[in-house]
Order: C-alpha cells, then structure tokens, then sequence
C-alpha cells in the first residue's frame, strides 16, 4: 500500500529458519543478555538496507510517546479492579494466586489484578512474573538476592516524575526511561551498528519529546484507539487502509522455531551441566516449561528464548572472555524481492 502510494520500491525478504544459525553471533554483539528475539528480524533488515544505505531513519519512541502499544489499554481494563477493597485484593486474592499450582487457570491473572497499579504493570510486562520467579531461581540464588524489589522501586521512582497524575503518563514515561532504551533502541542500534548501518530516530528529537509531552492522554489513547491524536496528524499523509489496520509487530514465529529448529539446542543448552551449575535457574522449572511448550499446552517461547540468550552470553562472556564464535559473521543470503 505504502509502495502504491508514494511511487517508492519496496524490498521484501521473508525471514526462513536458518536464519538461527546466527543466535550466537547475536549474542556477541549485545554483549549483555538480550532476550528480546525482534533482534533477528532486526539485524535481517539491518544487513538487507546496508546494501543500499549506510543511515537508515526509524520510527522508534512512537509508541511511547503516544500510547501505541497494546498493553496501555490491557492496564487500563485492570485498572478497573483497583477500586475493589485492599482487604479482598491483599488478604483474598494476593494469597489465592500465591498458593495456585502451577499452570492453574487464571493464576497469574487473579495475582496481577490484586496488585497496585504499577505494581500491576510491572508484573505484566515482565517475562517472568513474581508468581514465577519464585519457581524460576533456585534457592540459593534467592537469598544472595537483596531484595527483589529493585525494578518496583525504579518504576515507582520515575512515575513519580510524570508531568501529570494522568495513569497513563505514569506508564508513558516509565517505558521511555525504561523499556525504550534498554530495549528497543539498544536492539536497534547494536543489531544495526553489527553491520555498520547507522540508524536514527526522528520523533526521539528532544523537541518532539517535549511537545509530545505536553499533550493530554485522552488525545493519545482515545477508547480502544491507540495513537489517537498521531494518527490524526499524518492523517492527510498516510493512507486511511495502513493508519487503521490492526498494530503488527516485528517479530518471528519464536514460538514455531522452539518446538523445531531451534528445539534441541536449547534443550540442551538449558540442561547442560554448566548451565545447572551456575546455581541460577531451577533445573525442574526449566524442564516443566520445555515439556509444556513442546506439547502445546502453553507458550513459554518468551521465557525459553531469555534463559536460551541469558546463558549463551554466559558462554560467551563469562566462560570464554568475550571471544566470537566464528571468526567471521555467519552468512546470510539476502535476496529481497521488490514491489
């Protein structure tokens, strides 16, 4: 549609399988762990634009400027529990969701909504929640823990700094502080910068930002509407077809790509002897969420690709020092098509 419109050529590639053959160079180039697998589609891209280019314009910040991402509204429906009793949310539910096995339906759902506001999106929009946590580290590695209250406080600490007492400025400024650079702009640029692209990000422009700020969240999440008063803006600009259509990430089938091509190496690689001895993870927590992704009965492929990257940059950095792999890049054969 974009391409019609504005009379430009657009490349396609479609990102195969084999493009897993290049995790462990990935993780080099992080050089911390990384568990967000956007990367690969990311440095695909990168590679397929360094052909043509050596700076390329991005659009990150949009969502975190302007509410465009799915969870704000998923919150906002949760926030509506909030007004029920502190007694039944902390001495009812808190508990219940506690004490509910593993797997249980509406476990981690009945704990979130118990929870306080940013509390509550802390909990949704980690990997792992606190209920799992709890199963996730091993005995040992919780009590060197000082506390595992660290994020909370952080999160509690900038919202305090939102311009306004808007819910949704709170969470808009925390992801700006928090999960856009710790995430989405350092994916961007080492995955860009591995094969010497230059990536920018126009609506980062401080200038943008503060305006951005100054403007009201009913005009940034209107209803279900994400990006309400940005989309108006390009309305003239963009067709009515690309501003309306349902918001598409850029990802992989991760989830696919565990259960195949991926499945025995991580297998392995999470059940090694030298990954069990880092004392970290619980060696049966692990084996339950391997069992119940393989299976189909839940999909754990957010949670498996983090352990699966936590321990090849272990690999990487702690067992051998920083040294690569491979002596060169793993090939990738670009081939785009053009419309």
């Amino acid at each position: 549609m974009a391409a019609r419109r504005y009379s430009t050529d657009h490349h396609e590639f479609i990102v195969t399988p084999e493009i897993c053959d290049v995790v462990d160079e990935l993780a080099w180039h992080f050089d911390e762990p990384f568990a967000d697998s956007s990367a690969i589609p990311t440095y695909v891209v990168s590679k397929l634009a360094r052909q043509y280019v050596t700076v390329a314009l991005s659009g990150d910040g949009g969502d975190e400027l302007f509410a465009g991402y799915t969870r704000y509204m998923t919150d906002q429906k949760r926030s509506r529990f909030a007004h029920l009793p502190n007694t039944l949310r902390r001495k009812v539910m808190q508990p219940l969701g506690r004490h509910l096995p593993h797997g249980a339906w509406g476990r981690n759902y009945l704990y979130n909504i118990s929870l306080d506001p940013l509390d509550r999106y802390l909990d949704s929009v980690s990997v792992f929640t606190s209920l799992n946590r709890r199963l996730l580290y091993t005995e040992d590695f919780r009590r060197k823990l000082e506390s595992e209250d660290g994020c909370a406080l952080r999160f509690q600490e900038l919202a305090s700094r939102a311009s306004t007492g808007e819910p949704l400025d709170a969470l808009l400024y925390v992801d700006s502080k928090t999960y856009l650079p710790g995430d989405i702009l350092t994916k961007v640029d080492r995955m860009s910068m591995a094969v010497s692209l230059e990536a920018r990000a126009p609506l980062l422009d401080h200038k943008v930002i503060e305006y951005a700020a100054r403007i009201p969240a009913s005009l940034k999440m209107r209803g279900t509407e994400a990006k309400y008063i940005f989309k108006r803006a390009v309305s003239d600009l963009v067709p009515a077809e690309i501003l309306n259509r349902p918001k598409q990430g850029f990802g992989v089938p991760i989830q696919q790509w565990i259960n195949k091509q991926l499945r025995v190496r991580i297998r392995e690689t999470l059940s090694e002897a030298r990954t069990r001895e880092r004392g970290i993870i619980e060696p049966r927590y692990v084996r339950l969420l391997l069992d119940e992704h393989e299976r189909g009965r839940r999909d754990h492929s957010t949670q498996l690709w983090a352990l699966f990257m936590l321990e090849l940059w272990q690999r990487t950095f702690v067992d051998n020092a920083g040294a690569k792999r491979h002596a060169q890049p793993a090939a990738i054969d670009l081939v785009p098509s053009v419309t």
